[in-house]
């Protein structure tokens, strides 16, 4: 199992870390498109550039690079697959609003891309719930508490025993 998640892992990263390159390379386009739904948003939260929204589109896209990329390389797992998460949320209200379209092969691209965005979302809170994996030094030092545990328990009980047949003599 450990080994299928290894490889699924930068799977889930790749489209992350290919848009982060994308939007950092070229900001322009996206920040065109994205500029009246985010200005909404952005008037209401203080610290985000309002007036820059490709400065807020170089942001998202720097965030996504290195989120994608500590997610690839398995470090910080949790952490990196909230964070995405987090930045997918406002794409899965914004983006490929399929019922707004009247092409119908429009509104069949729309719908496959808001699929594709929700079936991301999930596999990145699979991996931001999935439980901690314990190294194999911890999971030696808890077999043996456990192990001490139970001989522990085994040595009362004897002692107890010893303790009756020398109270009975």
């Amino acid at each position: 199992m450990r080994l299928i998640r290894s490889l699924a892992r930068p799977l889930v990263a790749l489209p992350f870390v290919v848009t982060g390159l994308e939007t950092l390379r070229d900001p322009q386009q996206r920040a065109e498109y994205v500029a009246p739904k985010v200005k909404t948003i952005a008037d209401r939260v203080d610290w985000l550039p309002t007036d820059d929204p490709v400065a807020l589109v170089r942001l998202e896209g720097a965030l996504s690079l290195g989120t994608g990329a500590l997610l690839t390389l398995g470090k910080f797992k949790r952490l990196t697959s909230l964070l995405l998460t987090a930045q997918m949320v406002p794409t899965l209200l914004t983006e490929h609003r399929y019922w707004t379209e009247d092409d119908p092969e429009r509104r069949a691209s729309e719908r496959s891309h808001l699929l594709k965005n929700l079936s991301l979302f999930g596999a990145l809170v699979m991996i931001t719930t999935e439980p901690r994996r314990r190294s194999g030094l911890a999971r030696r030092a808890r077999d043996a508490r456990v192990k001490a545990g139970v001989e522990t328990k085994h040595l009362r009980k004897h002692a107890a025993g010893e303790a009756k047949k020398l109270a009975r003599r």
